[in-house]
């Protein structure tokens, strides 16, 4: 199988492969998948992804060649939604995916990177040293929680408009309720003014 002649695909390739190997679980989910080929057709790239599953890594390929366990074809937005089986059909039936083979192949694929279990801290620890480390991950917890409330605030500020907004604009039935009454003031005031003009 040749290797991807895209260098980014590469490092992409050398980039999973040393996820995974910081992830003490990944060589059992490996295993799992160990001999299996899956071939992703995605829209927003110009060539078929060929991804082979090995016992201690995962190899990336452009080759179409030999037969494959589960070929997908869909967008790269997608394929984070494959972990759960009731988004298959969904997305199936909205012309999203499509898949040959077993789909259990491309969830446990997904599952294999998304489930990475890295001690962060650890690492950086190995590489930095203690202090710097625990300063490194004070900073990225405390970006993370300032994230979650700004995108809360954000959200009940989203609510807010919405709710302000549907309280502002009339519903249907009262604005048929003010256009009668339009109707009933205009036609009072017109029976007003033939009044006053028999009475001059």
């Amino acid at each position: 199988m040749k290797s991807l002649s895209l260098i980014p695909w590469l490092v992409l390739e050398t980039l999973i492969n040393e996820l995974l190997s910081r992830d003490a679980n990944s060589p059992q989910r490996l295993q799992k998948l160990a001999g299996k080929v899956l071939r992703f057709d995605i829209k927003e790239l110009p060539f078929v992804v060929t991804v082979t599953v090995e016992q201690q890594a995962i190899r990336l390929s452009t080759s179409t060649e030999g037969d494959a366990d589960c070929w997908i074809q869909t967008e790269l937005g997608v394929l984070p939604e494959l972990t759960e089986n009731a988004n298959l059909t969904r997305l199936i039936k909205a012309g999203q995916l499509d898949i040959e083979g077993d789909p259990m192949l491309a969830q446990q694929l997904v599952m294999l990177v998304k489930g990475l279990d890295i001690d962060w801290e650890s690492e950086l620890e190995a590489k930095l040293g203690v202090l710097p480390a625990q300063w490194l991950s004070n900073l990225w917890r405390s970006g993370q929680r300032h994230m979650k409330e700004a995108s809360e605030s954000h959200r009940r500020w989203i609510n807010g408009v919405v709710i302000e907004e549907k309280r502002l604009l009339p519903a249907r039935i009262e604005f048929e309720q003010f256009k009668q009454q339009l109707q009933q003031l205009r036609a009072t005031i017109e029976r007003l003014e033939r009044q006053v003009k028999q009475e001059q």
